[in-house]
């Protein structure tokens, strides 16, 4: 009995030495994925303040009025140009 018990402890340690190796391994090679995906992130934020930024200028209405008059011959407006029109008092009291 005794020897079975030395022969499962002399087994035993290279198993765990085995296990804590890949242990480590994974450690290491998780480390890595996780630095990698961090980059990726950064890099990924840094492209969304790019666009924002892109998106704030494309969307002023100072370059949307200099397009529309220049690009596309477009004029404000008189206040003569509008019509405004109103559906009946039955329509609206239907719609509620």
């Amino acid at each position: 009995m005794k020897k079975l018990a030395i022969m499962a402890a002399v087994a035993l340690v290279p198993l765990l030495f085995g296990a804590n190796v890949w242990q480590s391994f994974r450690y290491s090679s998780l480390k890595r994925e996780i630095a990698r995906l961090e980059s990726v992130q950064q890099e990924l934020l840094e492209q969304n303040k790019r666009n924002i930024a892109g998106i704030s200028v494309l969307e002023s209405p100072q370059r949307i009025d200099t397009l529309g008059r220049e690009e596309l011959g477009l004029s404000r407006p008189e206040a003569d140009d509008f019509i405004t029109i109103r559906p009946p008092r039955s329509m609206e009291r239907a719609d509620e």
